[in-house]
């Protein structure tokens, strides 16, 4: 009975643990979305996408 009482206590100490870890977690997730999500905007980034394919190509026609 004793044992289980103290099982229980730990447990219920590491499930409030882990709450607070998957909060500081979810925390640090939003800093870094936010963080990254100003960097450069949507059209640029597909530009450069398309500009990179575009030379990828040029560079694989000239090899072969």
């Amino acid at each position: 009975m004793v044992s289980s009482m103290i099982l229980a206590r730990e447990n219920r100490i590491m499930i409030e643990e882990l709450q607070k870890v998957t909060k500081e977690i979810k925390i640090g997730v939003e800093k870094m979305i936010n963080h990254y999500s100003k960097r450069l905007p949507i059209w640029a980034t597909i530009l450069f996408t398309i500009l990179g394919s575009i030379v990828v190509g040029f560079i694989v026609g000239g090899i072969k």
